[in-house]
């Protein structure tokens, strides 16, 4: 067989991108014979320009590109013609239906293909150009005289309204189509859904599940334990193996011995050594069948028991959160300070640093150790001063978005305290108790608001009085006045010798 192939002709196959009817239209958009003969004869070093519209001369061409490494066999058939008349043309068809009655053999080998494969570029319509009218009637005409004749600056009679001016030889710099390699996911299936749509479907993903998360204002009651059932995948679907299960079981223990958790606290707390990698995995998944959470309010970040709803009873108190965070400035003395504790050598470890390689949970405050969390669940401080106050501290009769079942001033001096606390810890020094002792004996706010409430109401009184006597008469209201103002004065310096101001209106001020 290879030895009747060498003895047969080379020729040139020149594939035309478009459906060609007309072999001589077609020959003319790839620049005619001359342009196919000079491509043939370089062996493709000469490359054939395409264009749709061979007389503009400024249409954007595509370029062709030859190779001579794959070599194709052309076969000449015969056939009747009443068997190809009988299918239209059809030379498979025809073969197929006649297949005892066609013969074929190798006529020819193509050693050499032009093909285009670029892109082809943006192109721009200059048969409304009057400039370049002018030019293919005279430089493209090849005649002297109208060459001769050309005129190219023109006095426009009105504002032109567009540039008149030949295109740019391209618009595009790309002219290859990127390979971008795109695939089918393997796992990515069709199915058919109950409606008889057919939708693709990751089977290998894992299934989302949604933490119910509540707000503050929401007026909507608390998710009891049957929301997992009634709103979520069945937990099969999400456990997959026997330590996912472990977890979740030790979840459930955990929100019964205590309602409400911080994620850090669970993790510090309840999760062993063992289950750490399948905690870091499936938490995420497992804990929406066990709590939901908290967006704003108190216990915010925290995820709570299905069914306990803390706003509803003060002894949900100790549960709160709260996050605290260092500013600019801090930040910026703490870098100081801590190069300046970094270019000391100390010879002796002393025992404030022999205090800080104490392994003590990040979900701890004690007043002592630096943690790595910003956020403290108020029953997770065991600074003793601290722990004094949450558990001494005065309560509301209804909880704020604010400050939760605490009064304001109790929460305000537990914040300084700890806020107190994490500055010192940063720079490395030791908390004044003197500070903390000081905070701790400020004047509570709501008691302040209420004695000043109450030397406001005495002042009204003493204004009433006097602006009643005063409309019986203007000169005995004043003598009533200055005889009122006498009578206090000599009561005080019988008492404490302290200053009487009847009419002094400034308020006390009130650190707290």
């Amino acid at each position: 067989m290879s030895s009747n192939l060498d003895i047969l002709p080379r020729i040139t196959c020149v594939e035309h991108p478009a459906a060609v009817h007309n072999s001589d239209r077609a020959l003319e958009t790839l620049g005619g014979q001359s342009a196919v003969r000079r491509t043939i004869y370089s062996a493709g070093q000469t490359r054939l320009e395409l264009r749709l519209r061979p007389d503009d001369h400024f249409q954007h061409p595509i370029f062709s590109r030859s190779t001579t490494t794959a070599h194709s066999v052309v076969l000449k058939v015969r056939v009747k013609r009443a068997h190809l008349e009988e299918n239209g043309g059809d030379l498979r068809r025809t073969m197929a239906a006649h297949s005892e009655e066609y013969s074929a053999a190798p006529w020819a080998v193509i050693n050499h293909h032009v093909k285009f494969r670029e892109i082809s570029d943006f192109q721009y319509n200059t048969a409304n150009s009057p400039f370049l009218a002018k030019t293919r009637s005279s430089i493209f005409s090849g005649d002297y005289d109208s060459i001769k004749n050309l005129n190219l600056i023109d006095t426009p009679t009105a504002v032109p309204t567009d540039h008149d001016m030949p295109p740019p030889p391209r618009f595009s710099s790309v002219a290859v189509p990127f390979s971008y390699g795109y695939r089918q996911n393997p796992a990515v299936t069709a199915i058919t859904d109950a409606s008889g749509a057919t939708k693709l479907v990751n089977r290998n993903a894992p299934r989302r599940v949604v933490m119910k998360r509540m707000r503050w204002i929401d007026s909507e009651p608390v998710p009891d334990s049957t929301y997992p059932e009634n709103n979520l995948p069945p937990i099969r679907d999400s456990i997959a193996s026997p330590q996912t299960a472990e977890l979740l079981d030790l979840l459930r223990n955990a929100f019964e011995e205590r309602p409400i958790w911080t994620r850090r606290a669970l993790e510090e707390e309840k999760v062993p050594e063992k289950l750490k990698y399948t905690w870091l995995t499936y938490a995420k998944h497992i804990l929406p069948y066990v709590s939901y959470t908290w967006r704003t309010g108190p216990w915010r970040t925290t995820y709570t028991k299905y069914g306990a709803d803390p706003r509803t009873d003060s002894k949900f108190a100790k549960y709160q959160t709260e996050y605290f965070r260092i500013t600019m400035k801090d930040e910026e003395e703490m870098l100081m300070v801590k190069r300046q504790r970094q270019q000391q050598q100390q010879a002796d470890t002393s025992e404030a640093d022999s205090k800080e390689n104490v392994d003590v949970p990040q979900h701890i405050f004690d007043g002592i150790h630096l943690p790595s969390s910003r956020s403290f669940q108020l029953c997770d401080i065991t600074d003793p001063a601290l722990a004094d106050l949450v558990a001494t501290g005065g309560m509301r009769e209804t909880p704020t978005e604010h400050d939760g079942w605490y009064k304001a001033t109790t929460m305000s001096k537990l914040r300084r305290i700890i806020r107190l606390k994490l500055k010192s810890l940063y720079n490395g020094q030791v908390v004044s108790q003197m500070d903390v002792a000081r905070i701790l004996q400020e004047e509570s706010a709501d008691e302040a608001v209420s004695v000043e409430d109450e030397v406001e109401t005495e002042r009204n009184k003493e204004r009433e009085v006097l602006e009643s006597v005063s409309a019986v008469s203007a000169s005995g209201g004043d003598k009533l006045k200055e005889l009122l103002g006498i009578l206090q004065q000599q009561e005080d310096a019988d008492g404490d010798g302290g200053e009487y101001e009847i009419f002094d209106d400034d308020d006390d001020d009130d650190d707290a």
